[in-house]
């Protein structure tokens, strides 16, 4: 189960339900680009760890591009 948080342009907040992962990932990605406040996804997934969507960092980058800075510290 997952859930979409937004807000609307007069302020309300808003929420959805979803069952699959790809659509509520898809739907966020839709609202971001209509031009959504705060738009927000959350899961029942005890086991995730990491941000959602990243799957490889290649050479030190992340998919979205940004530069993976994570280090374990002992």
């Amino acid at each position: 189960m997952y859930k979409i948080y937004w807000t609307r342009a007069d302020g309300q907040a808003c929420s959805e339900d979803y069952v699959e992962m790809i659509a509520a990932l898809n739907q966020v990605n839709q609202m971001r680009q209509q031009g959504f406040a705060y738009v927000a996804m959350v899961g029942d997934n005890p086991n995730q760890v990491g941000q959602l969507g990243v799957d490889s960092v290649e050479a030190g980058i992340l998919p979205n591009g940004q530069e993976y800075t994570w280090k374990k510290r002992r």
